[in-house]
């Protein structure tokens, strides 16, 4: 015995698939974005502050497609000094700031930034089917 099932529409399928592919990649790309604005924002909160020169120098980078299947974004301070600073958390700064400045606040927030970027895609699918 035999049985036949045929599927109609699915070139309709085959375009949302591929519709929803470009969704899920611009809504990680948000994602990143909303991430390393926060990042930096809690960042700025505690990195070592004199005159303001690091503090100033914080940037959040556009996100740059790594591969096929990979994203990055770079959030830093771009002073001689920066990694010193960083790499050094045993220097008294002063009025609680510190060093690991930005190692601390990602280790901090790695959760509510990994939903943030799964919440993303999951209203990114939602939305393509």
């Amino acid at each position: 015995m035999n049985s036949t099932v045929t599927f109609k529409g699915i070139d309709k399928v085959v375009k949302n698939l591929s519709l929803s592919n470009q969704k899920v990649r611009d809504a990680i790309k948000f994602a990143l974005e909303e991430c390393g604005g926060d990042l930096l924002k809690e960042a700025t909160k505690i990195v070592p502050l004199d005159k303001g020169t690091l503090q100033d120098s914080g940037k959040v980078s556009a996100v740059k497609k790594v591969s096929s299947n990979e994203m990055e974004i770079s959030v830093g301070y771009n002073t001689p000094y920066a990694a010193r600073l960083h790499e050094h958390p045993e220097y008294k700064f002063q009025q609680g700031r510190q060093g690991k400045y930005l190692e601390t606040p990602l280790k901090q927030n790695v959760s509510k930034y990994k939903n943030g970027i799964v919440n993303e895609v999951k209203s990114a699918l939602t939305g393509a089917l």
